[in-house]
């Protein structure tokens, strides 16, 4: 793994499945206008890990990395949209496998 993996710290707390799961957007939000940014950032990635999850198994860590690098705001509309999470992610899949050929 990369630098820039993405590690949720939920991992080790698998008992708790509950700990997997987003928190609602309208909390999340709340919970990161209190937070600094690497507390933006952990929260941010514990919520788009399990999504990202769903989407690229075996890349969810470089994946959900790539995404936190994102604008705070672009990071919560992926949050919000499915499509738009599906669609970010494609493109990121799309710009690894570019640099895993050169």
């Amino acid at each position: 793994m990369g630098s820039d993996d993405f590690i949720p710290s939920s991992l080790g707390k698998i008992a708790s499945l509950e700990i997997l799961m987003p928190q609602p957007i309208g909390a999340l939000a709340s919970a990161l206008a209190n937070a600094s940014p690497t507390e933006q950032r952990t929260m941010l990635g514990e919520n788009l890990y399990p999504l990202v999850e769903q989407l690229e198994l075996d890349t969810a860590a470089k994946v959900t990395g790539m995404l936190l690098e994102m604008d705070l705001t672009e990071v919560l509309h992926l949050l919000e949209s499915p499509e738009a999470l599906k669609a970010k992610v494609a493109e990121v899949m799309e710009v690894l496998r570019n640099v895993s050929q050169h």
